[in-house]
């Protein structure tokens, strides 16, 4: 995934609490990185293999992502592009397969964060303070969040370069500079904030259809 990855576990005894959502996480990037010319994502993107040979979870992936690709008006889309690439799905959902482990685990009370997603979880009174980043300025704070039980996802091209396209244009959107999206479930709101930052400045509408979903938005200056 070639992105930080951090867990926060508060009543963990021992690393040993840690070691199965840090294994999932090493399981989805050996079958979903892009970087790695051996995983099954790379191989499917060559040619490699075909769509009868994949693994259930690069088929199930594939299938989400056509669903959020439907449900985002064809903003979200992992053949942006030209190519597939499901990296900007399989964050969210890498974040929440770490957080099954946790729970099979009978840990109620976590903090996932990887690249800029956060999901946070707690059976206690348990409240993570997250800031929100300026694009301009690491050291700079625009806002805070506290949440309990909840997901935080970023998305922007002023880390990574112009790797989110508008797949109506095929060029990096304009307008916005960060999107972030607070809801429940990390997926959906990792989804969101892609597509959003895809649409560009017309996304009031879209989130006014999106119950129980927050936006904070940093805007281009003219």
């Amino acid at each position: 995934m070639g992105l930080p990855i951090s867990i926060d576990i508060p009543d963990a005894k021992t690393a040993a609490d840690f070691e199965p959502a840090f294994k999932r996480f090493e399981q989805i990037d050996h079958r979903f990185s892009t970087y790695k010319p051996d995983s099954e994502v790379s191989r499917y993107i060559k040619g490699e293999i075909t769509e009868n040979d994949l693994s259930g979870e690069l088929k199930y992936v594939i299938e989400r992502c056509h669903e959020a690709e439907q449900k985002t008006d064809g903003y979200f889309s992992a053949w942006a592009g030209g190519k597939f690439d499901p990296s900007g799905y399989v964050k969210g959902w890498a974040i929440a397969e770490a957080a099954k482990e946790l729970e099979r685990q009978g840990i109620k009370t976590y903090c996932i964060g990887a690249g800029g997603d956060i999901l946070a979880r707690s059976n206690t009174d348990k409240v993570w303070n997250i800031g929100i980043q300026s694009p301009a300025d690491k050291a700079e704070i625009l806002n805070k969040l506290s949440i309990s039980n909840g997901a935080i996802a970023t998305s922007g091209n002023y880390e990574r370069g112009a790797h989110i396209i508008n797949p109506k244009t095929n060029k990096p959107p304009d307008g916005l500079v960060s999107v972030t999206v607070v809801g429940p479930d990390i997926i959906w709101a990792d989804v969101l904030a892609t597509a959003i930052f895809a649409r560009g400045s017309q996304a009031a509408d879209f989130m006014a259809k999106q119950p129980g979903y927050e936006l904070f938005v940093v805007k281009k200056l003219n």
